[in-house]
């Protein structure tokens, strides 16, 4: 959640502004940490920053410029369902804070399992890092928002509907991201998608709302009107790749 420029890699630690819930997440990365999920350690804080190390692997929008396979898309679905499972033996402090409003559940979700958030080795996820926005929720919300990201499910390109070919590769990424995590049921990939992209602008500007950023910066440059306004597009467009929810 912290912009580009607050973040600061020195060698093998990171560091990033300190927000009121980086303790909890401090808690829960430690916790997954020592049952092997492959997470940021947490190396301290002081009043103004955190500093954990840094994931190893290739990391960011720059790791899959050309999108992600089936199996890369597959490798995801596991690192996911991995984390779910072990967050469900971790308890959260009696003073837990987190950053977006949450619901009652044992699982914590990431909140923001994009692949510019993952750590890739080979065309596989070796880890998973940026928990500011973990909280605890429905897993079904992460694989939703994954999904948004890896098929991905967006408007059509200006040059016109999405040609046959990609339509099946966006079908084999969904299928290979909900067969890694051990999807058993019927799922709508578009309405979930883009239901959980909408709650995502609705968290932006939650966290507006008391003033952390980028999150206020963007909603004073209009972002979050911009993103609603091409909700009806995306939904029409992913239509054409899944006309109807994906079996169990």
């Amino acid at each position: 959640m912290a912009g580009p420029g607050e973040i600061r890699i020195d060698g093998d630690s990171v560091r990033r502004p300190r927000k009121p819930w980086t303790p909890t997440i401090h808690s829960l990365l430690e916790h997954l940490g020592a049952h092997g999920i492959p997470v940021p350690r947490p190396l301290g804080l002081d009043d103004h920053d955190e500093y954990v190390s840094l994931v190893p692997g290739l990391a960011g929008d720059e790791a899959w410029p050309d999108g992600l396979s089936p199996d890369a898309a597959h490798s995801l679905g596991r690192l996911l369902r991995a984390v779910h499972e072990a967050t469900r033996t971790w308890s959260p402090p009696a003073d837990a804070v987190w950053s977006v409003p949450s619901s009652p559940s044992t699982t914590i979700c990431h909140g923001d399992p994009k692949p510019g958030n993952i750590a890739w080795r080979d065309s596989v996820a070796v880890g998973l890092f940026d928990w500011d926005a973990a909280r605890p929720a429905d897993p079904a919300e992460d694989v939703a928002y994954a999904l948004l990201w890896v098929v991905p499910v967006d408007v059509d390109p200006e040059d016109g509907p999405l040609p046959r070919d990609e339509i099946e590769r966006r079908r084999a990424r969904a299928r290979a991201l909900l067969d890694g995590y051990g999807w058993c049921d019927p799922i709508d990939v578009v309405d979930a998608a883009v239901s959980r992209h909408e709650q995502a602008i609705e968290e932006v500007e939650w966290l507006a709302g008391d003033g952390h950023e980028p999150h206020a910066t963007w909603v004073a440059q209009g972002w979050p009107r911009t993103w609603r306004s091409r909700l009806a597009a995306m939904r029409q467009a992913g239509r054409r790749s899944f006309p109807d929810p994906l079996p169990g």
